[in-house]
Order: C-alpha cells, then structure tokens, then sequence
C-alpha cells in the first residue's frame, strides 16, 4: 500500500465500530460511507495513513491495515483514525482570556459566549477574539485542535456557540445547523411590550445597496421568519423568547424593530429608543440549543445562563 505522510499531522480521534450481523458482507468503504457518514474526501484521505483504515478480525488480537473494498464480517472491529492537518490550522494566536465552556467531548466544544465579542480574529480585534481564548483553552490543556465554528452568533448576540475538535465533527455538525437554528431558542429584552404576546413575523429582510452593516425588511429581501413569545413584562420593556425558520443576519433585530419593539441597547436598530437600561449591546442571547452528537448519535440539549447585563434587568 502507497502511503503519503509528508504533511505535519497528528491524530486527533479514533472511532471504532463494531460489524453487526445485519452488516456482514458489507465493504469498509460502505460502513464509513452509509453507517458513519464519512464523505467520500474524507474516507480517501483517512486512506492515505498506514492506520488511517483498519480491521481486527473476530478471531485476531491486533489490528491490521484493510482496503477500502475489503469484505466485513460480524464480529470485526473497524477502526478509524481522523487526522488533523497542521498546515492548514490557519493563524488563530492563543490569548490567555477565560472561556465559559458549557461542554466538551471528544468532538465538540460548546461555549457560552460573552456578548460584545467577535467570534473570529480580524485586523482589529487579532487577540481578543472567541477564537483567541478557545485556542488559548486547547493549549493549556494540552489539545491539538483546529478553531472551527459551527453557525453563527454576531459580535454583540451573547450564548451558546459550537466549535468542532475534528474534521468529521465538523461536516456532520455542519449537515445539522439548518435544523439545529429552528431548535434553537434565544432571548431577548425589547423596547416597550408587544400588543400580542405570542405571534410570527413573516416578513422579508435584504440589504440596502451601498449600506455594508445594515439590513431592513425589504420587499425584494429574502424569505425570513420569527416566532415570538412574550415570556415577562417589566417597567417600559419585555423579554422575549424567539426562535427562527431561517437565518438572515440581524434577523431579530431587525424584525423586532420592524413591529415598533426593538432590543435595549440596539444602536443600529433601536436608535429611538429613549431608555436602553444600561444595555450598551443589543440585548440578545442565544439561550438554548439542541442538536445532535455527531459521532454518537446522542441528542443533546443545552441552556446558557443569561450574562450579567441581562441577567440584573430580568431579577
């Protein structure tokens, strides 16, 4: 067998499956295809490591290395080696900021992330980005790991954002986050308190030729669609539970304002608003989350406390 090793690698996750009587006779290339949803890049890649593919038999004690056609019996143990590439990790410094983890397995981390923060490094923000303290969590903890974000929170949206540990977390995270966004709730505080207290915003959102950060809803705008539900009143504002059958940027935002109740503290959407309570970002937080373990199967179900901003408007 030809093996091509010559890129910095390591291996970051090994998953072992167990042939099962109903999958006898099946090829290796069929079990990592159609049982453990590897796409066929990643299945020609684990391939090009002398222990990236490997079997043992139901009679051996050791694994040995198989082709990619070779024939599965019960009983076998396929093993599957995923490995990182390092010339491809990208440039993300460690910084030595703590990170709010929620939970972490092999595969995934999720984070309760703080609002007014970018999630990636940019030109102005290089070190004081999520990605800056998630890498600078990997390394004091001793993990070799690429950043990778699964969806999406803007810079002043607070809660619960995945990274993926490994190539294969990440594609099959990624198959998952049109449904993950429709299971996922967030919260918010608006301006004043709605007439209805549960109802849909239909109502499509584009962006303004020219006009780089702001969108508005807008006839020739695409499909965008809130839910909404009044979960407590307070003195001159709301907070408010939404969830999304689509994912446009600043969707909240900017349906919120669109039915006269913008969110506290929104300076690009809300900037009528005459008392923001103290809230210098708009008020958003991504509280709950429910999506599938992408090497498991196991569905899991996450909440994110509401940061302190919010927190002292709600008590």
């Amino acid at each position: 067998m030809d093996y091509k090793t010559t890129r910095t690698t390591y291996s970051i996750r090994e998953i072992k499956r167990k042939i099962e009587p109903i999958e006898d006779g099946c090829s290796a290339r069929e079990i990592m295809s159609e049982r453990l949803f590897f796409s066929s890049r990643e299945i020609s890649r684990c391939k090009q490591f002398e222990d990236g593919v490997m079997v043992k038999r139901a009679d051996d004690v050791a694994y040995s290395p198989i082709w990619l056609k070779d024939i599965l019996r019960a009983g076998d143990t396929l093993k599957i080696k995923i490995y990182e590439d390092m010339d491809n990790s990208g440039d993300v410094i460690p910084s030595d900021e703590e990170i709010d983890i929620v939970y972490e397995d092999e595969d995934l981390v999720l984070v309760n992330k703080p609002g007014d923060k970018v999630v990636h490094p940019s030109y102005a923000h290089h070190l004081d980005s999520l990605s800056n303290a998630l890498a600078g969590y990997y390394k004091k903890t001793g993990q070799r790991h690429i950043v990778r974000t699964i969806g999406r929170l803007d810079r002043e949206t607070s809660g619960l954002l995945i990274f993926a540990k490994n190539r294969h977390a990440a594609a099959l995270l990624s198959d998952q986050k049109d449904n993950m966004s429709r299971r996922k709730e967030y919260l918010a505080l608006v301006d004043g308190i709605p007439d209805k207290k549960q109802g849909t915003i239909d109502a499509p959102i584009g962006q303004e030729e020219g006009v780089r950060m702001i969108r508005k809803v807008m006839p020739e705008g695409k499909e965008a669609i809130t839910h909404y539900q009044v979960e407590k009143e307070f003195d001159g504002y709301s907070l408010v539970r939404l969830h999304l059958d689509t994912g446009r940027t600043h969707q909240i935002r900017v349906h919120m304002s669109y039915i006269g109740h913008p969110l506290l503290g929104d300076n690009l959407y809300g900037k009528e608003i005459k008392d923001s309570h103290g809230m210098t970002r708009a008020a958003l937080h991504a509280a709950h989350l429910e999506f599938i373990q992408p090497i498991t199967g196991k569905e899991l179900k996450f909440d994110a406390d509401f940061p302190e901003d919010m927190k002292r408007l709600v008590n």
